[in-house]
């Protein structure tokens, strides 16, 4: 992709978002080095990385590191030496690394990419206690770095307090101040002198190491002290011998395992690289569309307004089944905008950088995006704007092919509107030869105008608010809009008459125009209401949907309980029964004894099981803690009734009792069957409650009755007798299953219920 293209998106201004989250020179070399992708493979890795490290990322242990490849490259080299600076910046490096391998251990099973980055972290133990044990983080090499270069520094530090002592002799005597300039101890040129009155400097036998700028203080190093300064210079040199030899092999070490430390430091530059985009990623609500064949961005925002707007409008930007999508509209309506918001999409999509858009969004995958947005008048090389734009088509127009995102704002500007517009469509002409993706805006009315007979291009508009002239930054497809020039002109107050005058001469393309105009604006109106119910039926779909995994997980959970309790039950007693058989056959030596014994547990069984009794037809009966009347018997079935219930049962499920009082009243009974006339109920305008239980009585009737098919009418209104319904029949053991009622059927207003009569 041309450097170009991606500064007129903004591309960079994404990298400098990025570079404001690094902890290392070498991250902040990453992203600005970042370009996207082409390759679905390689983007589909990177964004798979990302919503991995997305899972770690709250807890990741990042700090500021160097960039050390050049360290590591010259520890490789013979008789290399590092800096106590150097080796400490390798140091962090190696404790990030050992901190990283830490943290994503418990994490690699379970997220699979970052074992790209877990496998390149080698923890490197001896080199980190090497480097800790002999620099301090201070900024020098320890003592104990080496046994000689502690002898060495005990004995400078003995010879530095002789000296002290020596002078301190000198410079503390009463009359010292006749002849010093100030009663302390310096060093000059790595030797310890005193500061003499120049006046007075042949007082004091000894060694001059200077002036001061006044000219009124010498330097004098007495000769009493000459010889242990000079016993004090030697072993500074053996000294820096000893640190050098001390950071020798530290990075001799370093040269020894660089292969390891090069790998571990790019997995640590990557985490961090990943850090930025997931802190950027959190700032602005970002996510990943899906890969797919079209452009259907939902609900996105510009992720650049984010940062300067709190009140940034969500679009929606649809490139499907046609591949060329032309945008019309007013000035500042936000036609540029979505162009770029598009084209910026496509650039972060294909770099693993999260977007500020809706889940469920999609984008394909482009080879090419070539961009001419904005200004291009080149003083330099004498062009005109529109030279300049053309210039800049001409360049890209010709590698477009069916993989290549082609964005132009304002598309035949700059020149006489005719030719322009004309020369605007031969470009949409040859684009669509070519097969390219293509996102244009214009103000040109020819161009409108091919755009809606157009089989490749879809028009659409921004939409704006007659009444306050501002945008509202939508975006209405299959229309074109107006540039509400003359609207806005009447609004301003130029006089009626200009507008007439002005309106005459819009000529035979105007009338076009407007007819055009009427059409498309009666068949958004069509489209807005059409897409209006089906996104209320989508919403209700899901809540559907909602409602019925929530169902299964109760019903998932409740025999979970279920099973866990009987699971239990049956061990204990299987536990009780094994402990008292042990004890039997212990005792036993004959097998009539473990007969006697299992043919007692028999009757111990029987004890607790419930009484056997046949159910007819007629019996008074308990079911879950209510008396009923037994109707019908079917085989295993029993049909019953109770003051608020009709349905069918098992048997097994019954209890039979006998009346206490036989003039007891009982509730009156139909002789036969009852058999529906209608297979339709009308619940609309009942609460709830009420209408379950008309529900519940008329599902039973028609199931008795032999119906295969019944309707429920429940209305839409505000969905809460429509939940119920569903609710009650999703749990009724009589219904095979439901639906919604087709359009000629009664539509969302009415469930069509299907019973398990054969």
């Amino acid at each position: 992709m041309r450097e170009k293209d991606l500064q007129k998106l903004e591309f960079n201004k994404i990298k400098e978002r990025l570079i404001g989250y690094a902890n290392s020179p070498a991250t902040v070399e990453k992203i600005k080095n970042l370009k996207p992708f082409t390759e679905e493979e390689r983007i589909r890795e990177e964004i798979e990385l990302m919503k991995a490290y997305w899972e770690v990322a709250d807890g990741i242990p990042l700090f500021e590191f160097q960039d050390i490849r050049e360290l590591v490259k010259r520890a490789k080299l013979e008789g290399a030496v590092l800096s106590v600076e150097e080796s400490l910046s390798i140091l962090r490096v190696l404790e990030l690394i050992r901190e990283l391998k830490r943290f994503l251990s418990p994490h690699v099973n379970q997220l699979k990419p970052l074992q790209k980055i877990y496998k390149n972290l080698t923890v490197l133990s001896p080199l980190e206690n090497l480097i800790r044990s002999s620099v301090d983080p201070r900024g020098f090499v320890r003592d104990e770095a080496s046994d000689e270069l502690l002898r060495v520094r005990k004995t400078i530090r003995s010879i530095e307090t002789e000296i002290r002592k020596r002078l301190e002799s000198l410079v503390n005597r009463p009359e010292a101040g006749k002849f010093l300039a100030d009663r302390i101890i310096t060093i000059r040129n790595g030797r310890y002198v005193i500061p003499v009155k120049t006046s007075h400097v042949k007082k004091i036998f000894g060694i001059v190491h200077g002036t001061s700028s006044s000219g009124y203080t010498t330097y004098v190093e007495p000769q009493f002290v000459i010889h242990l300064n000079n016993k004090l210079t030697e072993l500074k040199q053996k000294e820096e011998e000893e640190v050098r030899k001390v950071l020798q092999k530290i990075t001799e070490y370093i040269g020894d395992y660089a292969k390891e430390i090069s790998e571990g430091f790019k997995a640590c530059v990557l985490v961090d690289f990943l850090n930025c985009k997931y802190k950027f990623g959190k700032e602005i609500n970002g996510t990943f569309p899906e890969f797919g064949n079209w452009v259907e961005l939902y609900d996105v925002k510009h992720p650049i307004l984010l940062e300067v707007k709190d009140d940034v409008v969500p679009i929606d930007i649809i490139l499907k089944d046609k591949k060329g999508l032309i945008l019309t509209g007013p000035n500042t309506g936000g036609k540029t905008v979505a162009l770029k918001t598009l084209g910026l999409s496509v650039l972060m999509f294909q770099s693993g950088i999260p977007l500020p858009l809706k889940e469920g969004s999609k984008l394909p995958v482009f080879k090419k995006v070539f961009a001419d947005i904005g200004d291009e008048q080149s003083i330099e090389q004498s062009l005109s704007t529109f030279s300049a734009h053309v210039k800049n088509i001409a360049e890209f127009i010709k590698e477009s092919d069916e993989n290549t995102l082609v964005l132009i704002d304002e598309l035949g500007a700059g020149t006489d509107p005719i030719e322009g517009s004309a020369l605007g469509i031969g470009i949409l002409e040859y684009l669509k030869e070519k097969k390219a993706w293509v996102f244009v805006t214009t103000h040109h009315t020819p161009i409108k105008l091919y755009a809606t007979s157009s089989d490749y291009y879809t028009p659409a508009s921004v939409l704006f608010d007659r009444e306050t002239l501002r945008p509202l930054y939508r975006i209405a497809y299959n229309t074109v809009g107006e540039s509400l020039a003359f609207y806005i002109a009447k609004k301003y107050g130029i006089p009626e008459e200009v507008i007439e005058i002005a309106k005459k001469h819009v000529g035979e393309f105007g009338e076009k125009y407007i007819k055009a105009m009427e059409k498309l604006s009666d068949y958004v109106k069509k489209y807005e209401e059409e897409h209006r119910k089906i996104e209320e039926l989508r919403k209700e779909l899901e809540r559907e949907k909602e409602e019925l995994e929530k169902l299964k997980r109760e019903y998932e959970e409740a025999k979970r309980k279920g099973w866990k309790e009987a699971y239990k039950e049956a061990r204990e007693f299987l536990r009780k029964l094994a402990q008292e058989s042990e004890e039997v056959l212990k005792k036993s030596r004959e097998k009539k004894e473990v007969k006697q014994f299992i043919e007692e547990k028999k009757k111990e069984i029987e004890k607790i099981a419930p009484p056997k009794k046949e159910i007819k037809r007629g019996d008074t009966v308990l079911f879950m803690g209510r008396k009923g009347k037994v109707l019908d018997v079917r085989g295993n079935q029993a049909y019953v009734v109770t003051d608020r219930l009709r349905m069918w049962v098992d048997v097994k499920d019954l209890e039979k009792v006998e009346e206490e009082n036989k003039e007891t009243q009982q509730p009156t009974l139909p002789k036969e069957t009852p058999v529906l006339e209608k297979n339709t109920i009308n619940l609309v305008g009942k609460d709830a409650e009420t209408a379950i239980r008309e529900l519940e009585k008329f599902i039973e009737e028609a199931y008795v009755s032999g119906l295969k098919v019944v309707r429920i009418i429940h209305g839409i209104g505000s969905g809460k007798l429509k939940n119920a319904v569903r609710e009650f029949l999703s749990k009724n053991d009589k219904v095979k299953f439901f639906r919604d009622a087709y359009p000629k059927e009664g539509g969302a207003g009415v469930t069509v219920a299907y019973l398990k009569n054969e």
